[in-house]
């Protein structure tokens, strides 16, 4: 026994109580001392059931994942399962908070389950590109039936205790603290005379779980997790669950062990991971002052503005948007309401929350309605000059301590600083569209960056339950300058150079991207990269063979899905794309104007240049330090750029070809096409060392 699992008999209760901040992991010491507890209760008379309990905000919220990449130190987790599956008196698991992987794969070999209403309990290990693998696969299904099983893995999102109740894997629901809850029911069994009822012993009702059913599963698994192997490893699983529990045991295991050395479940980790490291900012202390973020005042009630105010109204945190003119507010206004309207209908939230959400969002036409916010952030045109005068009067009005923010995607957030009289209030909390609803935001900070203001944005984008991910000032900061400078850069070269735009569309959505570039510009609008480019200086028209296409298609008001015509057609009422011969027409009047003899292009190298180049790209930001880690970028690319997860973004998915590989291609076109290819001085090291980008130590 030890201080991680305390073991006491109440009323004839072998209390277990795990305590293992934050989260209570499923760590050697939790199985080490369960395992203990349970012999000690088997052992002593004047023990009638065993009670598995969680300190804490949470109950077992799943395995120690730090251990996938070794093997687990003795006992192995199947140990403790047998043993409270096995155990001559009842074992009962009190859930509360959530009861997640691992942590609900221990329940499921308990007799009997009970949980504060409250909790939340689910298996969503597809999201690491695994399975259940401790008997979740075949006790489940025992528990509630195939079909009703498969769809829970398969939906990865935790249910509710009532609907787990529902299901039948919960026995009993309580609104009382998980301890005296977990206590009254295990009373309440001994009282019944109660027995061991082992799960193992069920027979799986397969109901519903046909072929045709099996077919649904796989065509919304293609859709939710296209490319993603695990889903079908988790169906073979379930499927076993037909067989005896032993047979389907075994099938499980063998799965398991297989998936977890996939290099899709190490990608699917690795982003896991990275994830939880980009609120760890080298250099800034966690005692750092924080500013208190009671009121928001946005400016610029357009599509971005009125998004991040539902960010801030969701949050419950006020927020002002102020519009220069009335009908723009009002249109403004009108558009965040419908947002909620259409929530309403879809179920997300009710009416009541639709107008709570709305009283919390005030509009002005008048600047000085920024003067008692805590933090004032401009979300007006991507113009440099008007962005300027907007910060001018944010300093003049803004109260001394105000946070002052811009949502600018390219600009030079320093540029913006020096109009105001203090630069250390300054940042950048760069939000994607539609606001609302991406859960990526960039934190760009200035050398002039105060660490209170750092800190206070890194803990605003957790209140916005955003991916918050701090970044250095450089044109597009990471995610956009990846972009620019590579991916699309050599998407639109590529169109002169012989590819169609449905061949490079479909060459990226078969490596996994959601849509392709030119699918994509026409739905986010052509000209949001037309303006970027035009207003930083990126390009000017016929200046070089980049960005060629892009520009032309912008100057000649084909702006995408919203004009009819962009990269595609498309018919009224219909974004159905269709091919349109304008695209290839010019594509081929700029080849001969440039003199680039236009020629077949494989498929294979539309990937190598689009995503390498971005891969050179990263690596240069790495070096300049504008990204901390290479996680960070990933982090970036996976959750706001459609960068597959299951290849672990960019940078990870360079370390998975391998560094040498991705430099002589590199080196290949720098020769072929020029200096845009540079080899980044950072990749051509790490790949001579025989290092990758997970090797470097995070930049300060």
């Amino acid at each position: 026994m030890t201080d991680i699992v305390t073991f006491d008999i109440i009323e004839g209760v072998g209390l277990v109580t795990i305590d293992n901040p934050p989260v209570n992991a499923v760590s050697q010491a939790v199985r080490a001392g369960v395992l203990d507890a349970v012999r000690k209760a088997q052992a002593d008379a004047s023990v009638k059931a065993i009670l598995i309990h969680c300190a804490g905000r949470t109950f077992l919220s799943g395995a120690d994942i730090r251990e996938f990449d070794g093997t687990p130190r003795p006992p192995e987790f199947v140990q403790v399962l047998t043993a409270l599956e096995t155990s001559a008196k009842p074992t009962i698991a009190a859930l509360h908070g959530t009861a997640l992987g691992g942590g609900l794969e221990l329940a499921l070999s308990c007799h009997y389950r009970c949980a504060k209403r409250d909790g939340r309990m689910g298996l969503p290990e597809l999201s690491l590109g695994i399975i259940p693998g401790a008997g979740g696969t075949q006790r489940l299904p025992r528990l509630i039936g195939a079909k009703a099983a498969l769809d829970l893995i398969m939906g990865i999102a935790p249910v509710t205790a009532d609907r787990a109740k529902e299901l039948g894997f919960v026995d009993e629901v309580f609104d009382a603290d998980a301890r005296s809850g977990g206590l009254t029911f295990a009373k309440k069994l001994i009282a019944e005379g109660a027995k061991p009822r082992p799960t193992r012993a069920l027979t799986t009702d397969k109901t519903g779980f046909d072929e045709a059913y099996l077919v649904g599963v796989r065509t919304e698994a293609a859709k939710r997790l296209r490319g993603q192997t695990a889903p079908e490893k988790a169906i073979e699983a379930v499927s076993a669950s037909l067989l005896s529990f032993d047979e389907g045991l075994a099938i499980e295991r063998r799965i398991g062990s297989e998936i977890i050395r996939s290099e899709q479940a190490k990608a699917l980790m690795h982003v896991f991971f990275a994830e939880r490291e980009i609120s760890k900012i080298p250099g800034l202390p966690d005692d750092t002052q924080r500013i208190p973020i009671r009121k928001v005042a946005i400016l610029g009630a357009g599509t971005m503005g009125g998004g991040i105010a539902m960010c801030f109204a969701d949050a419950g945190i006020p927020v002002s948007v102020i519009d220069v003119s009335e009908d723009g507010l009002q249109r403004g206004l009108g558009t965040v309401r419908g947002n909620y309207e259409r929530s309403v209908q879809r179920g997300r939230i009710n009416e009541a929350d639709l107008e709570q959400r709305m009283g919390l969002i005030a509009g002005s036409t008048d600047y000085a309605a920024i003067a008692d916010a805590d933090l004032v952030l401009e979300a007006v045109f991507e113009d440099m000059d008007l962005k300027k005068k907007v910060f001018a009067e944010m300093d003049r009005l803004a109260k001394p301590g105000a946070i002052l923010a811009t949502n600018t995607s390219t600009l030079d957030i320093e540029v913006l600083a020096a109009q105001t009289t203090r630069p250390e209030s300054v940042i950048g909390l760069h939000f994607f569209s539609p606001a609302n609803v991406m859960r990526l935001l960039e934190i760009v900070r200035t050398p002039k960056t105060s660490p209170a203001v750092l800190a206070t944005a890194v803990d605003v984008s957790k209140k916005l339950r955003k991916i918050g991910v701090v970044v250095g000032v450089c044109f597009g900061f990471v995610g956009n300058r990846m972009m620019i400078e590579g991916y699309h850069r050599e998407a639109d070269r590529l169109l002169i150079e012989g590819a169609s735009v449905d061949q490079i569309d479909r060459a990226l959505y078969d490596f996994g991207f959601p849509m392709g570039p030119w699918t994509l510009h026409d739905m986010a609008g052509v000209d949001i990269m037309w303006k970027a480019l035009s207003t930083t200086g990126r390009k000017a028209a016929h200046s070089d063979p980049y960005y060629n296409v892009v520009f032309a298609l912008g100057e000649a008001g084909r702006h995408g899905q919203k004009t009819g015509a962009g990269f595609y057609k498309y018919e009224k009422g219909d974004r159905t794309p269709h091919t349109d011969p304008f695209v290839e027409d010019f594509a081929k009047t700029e080849a001969r104007r440039l003199d680039i003899e236009r020629t077949e292009i494989s498929d294979e190298e539309i990937r190598r240049r689009c995503i390498y180049s971005m891969i050179n790209e990263g690596a240069k930001i790495l070096e300049e330090g504008i990204a901390y880690r290479p996680g960070d970028i990933d982090v970036i690319w996976t959750s706001g750029y459609g960068f597959p997860r299951h290849l672990g973004g960019p940078m990870h998915y360079a370390d998975s070809v391998g560094l040498l590989e991705i430099f002589k291609v590199v080196e290949m076109y720098h020769i072929l096409l020029g200096d845009d290819w540079k080899p980044a001085p950072l990749l051509e090291r790490l790949a001579k060392d025989g290092k990758t980008f997970a090797t470097l130590k995070p930049r300060a």
